[in-house]
């Protein structure tokens, strides 16, 4: 309907060019608007929740809340500062004059707290007075990405070095980490948008828009950066910033001081007990990478079931190999590191010994075809986040309350084909004997079945899943029946009933 059709071939690919541009243009817009318009609330909150959490006792439970809060905040900052750079728009003033050297030392009295709580080291190297003409504000969004970076991808009990240095009328400024290093089909698009690295021994994951800022930042000065890195031979990576350096003249606007950023590393530790296993419980097995929402699952659902917590598919995996007992339902992320949900849902459902084990994706990716390809890989739900822990709470409620019916027709029918066979057979008199001999010793409907089981030779665990009740609870029937049958054990048991 937008496309010129009178015109010619080559004047109608142009007009639907334009037209897509349009579109795109609009699109960006929208974008714009709505990351601009959710700095207002998020302010908002961040400061009524800073003063709550001043006047009134700190909590676990609100430094999750202000972590992420922080985080969101910077996410939605980069990406509306993203997006002005693609159009064009400039932010910075760089004609103010500062001093990068002192900028750098000031941002790493943070870091060095930061990292000195994660056992990990920051060795420096920074050389005195180096000017630059550049927006202040600029340089402690390159200095603060690259650190961040440093400490993220770098191992507990390393280290990472920071390096300023003059070279001929220029000067660098490295930052190189010993972690895990970036792959090399990954160098040429550390700076594009949302492309993300992650770190398989943290849960700390950015959405990939720190780099391409700082490279805008850098090409609006004049500069460079490299990445070097090469961890098939040598761990690590090293950042790498050659800037002009600027020669102090006399009417400089020049900047002395700049506040730091506020580091809002989302940094947790795991904390699962996952206990001794209660026999009258359900129970789950929880997979997730973010430690975060680990952590936030596992204290909601252990509260009612036997919860069981893994960090990705291969982790899972070892998991139901270790179990004793398997779960009774598999909630699962999709994004993760080694092993994602999906595949870990295609072997899970090829498995003999877990296909029956039903599952629950809980993922961001929320699209149609996402929930669709879920669905196909044989989930019972698709739970999209931001949930309702309400909610996902009910739906595995409604789960296993159908699960426990589905098992208990079968069993029912299953019993119905076996005494139906029993009952077929002229000569087999020892169903009637323990029909007489119960009723002679006065056993209750429950403790027939129960006794029935033993005679059978089932343990008690088994008799528990076969009538769906407790163990303990078949130990206290067996006791009673013992009692009734003046009997010490099953073979004493067994000769009383099934013998007239």
């Amino acid at each position: 309907a937008l496309g010129v059709v009178a015109l010619g071939g080559g004047d109608t690919i142009v007009s639907q060019a334009i037209v897509l541009e349009i579109i795109n243009e609009q699109r960006t817009n929208t974008f714009v608007n709505l990351a601009h318009e959710t700095k207002t609330p998020l302010t908002l909150i961040n400061n009524y929740l800073e003063e709550y959490i001043t006047n009134n006792n700190p909590s676990e439970e609100l430094d999750i809340v202000k972590r992420n809060l922080d985080k969101l905040s910077s996410d939605i900052i980069n990406m509306f500062d993203l997006e002005k750079f693609n159009k064009g728009f400039a932010f910075y003033n760089h004609n103010l004059v500062c001093n990068f050297s002192e900028i750098l030392k000031d941002s790493l009295i943070l870091f060095k707290q930061y990292a000195k709580g994660n056992s990990i080291e920051i060795r420096t190297t920074i050389a005195d007075n180096i000017f630059i003409k550049a927006d202040p504000l600029s340089i402690n969004r390159i200095i603060n990405n690259l650190i961040e970076n440093g400490i993220k991808f770098s191992d507990p009990n390393s280290f990472i070095e920071v390096v300023l240095k003059k070279v001929e009328g220029t000067f660098q400024f490295s930052v190189k980490d010993y972690g895990s290093g970036i792959p090399a089909e990954m160098l040429e698009k550390v700076f594009e948008p949302y492309c993300q690295i992650t770190n398989p021994k943290t849960n700390i994951q950015g959405m990939g828009l720190g780099l391409p800022i700082v490279k805008q930042i850098i090409n609006d000065l004049k500069g460079g950066i490299n990445v070097i890195s090469n961890p098939e031979k040598i761990a690590g990576t090293e950042m790498l910033i050659t800037l002009n350096q600027h020669a102090l003249v006399i009417n400089d606007t020049f900047i002395s001081k700049v506040v730091p950023k506020k580091i809002a590393f989302l940094k947790e530790e795991l904390k699962i007990n996952e206990g001794i296993f209660d026999e009258e419980k359900q129970s789950l097995l929880i997979v997730d990478d973010n430690i975060t929402m680990l952590n936030y699952l596992f204290k909601k659902l252990n509260r009612k079931y036997n919860t069981y917590a893994a960090q990705n598919g291969n982790d899972a995996l070892t998991k139901l190999k270790e179990l004793k007992t398997l779960p009774d339902v598999i909630i699962t992320d999709i994004m993760m590191d080694k092993l994602d949900g999906y595949d870990f849902a295609k072997i899970i459902s090829k498995s003999p010994s877990y296909a029956h084990i039903p599952f629950i994706f809980l993922s961001a990716k929320a699209a149609f075809n996402d929930k669709l390809q879920g669905l196909k890989l044989g989930a019972i739900d698709y739970v999209p986040k931001p949930f309702s822990i309400a909610e996902l709470l009910q739906k595995i409620d409604s789960l296993l309350l159908h699960a426990g019916k589905q098992k208990k027709a079968i069993w029912n029918k299953a019993f119905s084909i076996v005494n139906s066979n029993f009952n077929q057979l002229p000569n087999d008199t020892s169903s009637g004997a323990f029909e007489q001999n119960a009723e002679l010793y006065h056993l209750t409907t429950r403790e027939k079945d129960i006794a029935k089981l033993i005679c059978q030779g089932q343990k008690y665990k088994d008799i528990g899943k076969t009538l769906f009740i407790a163990v303990r609870t078949v130990t206290k029937h067996t006791q009673n029946i013992f009692e009734k049958l003046h009997v010490s054990n099953k073979i004493e048991l067994i000769n009383k009933l099934e013998l007239l």
